[in-house]
């Protein structure tokens, strides 16, 4: 895969994560200094 192709996967892949609750859990724990409660979402 070539760079320009895999920099766009990569952004992709970002943006379906960002969407998640898991992501906004884990980043409140790190902010708030606990541990995450994940979920699979």
């Amino acid at each position: 895969m070539d760079l320009t192709s895999a920099l766009e996967l990569e952004a992709r892949c970002l943006g379906t994560l960002a969407a998640t609750h898991d992501l906004q859990e884990g980043t409140r724990a790190f902010l708030e200094k606990r541990k995450p409660n994940f979920t699979g979402y």
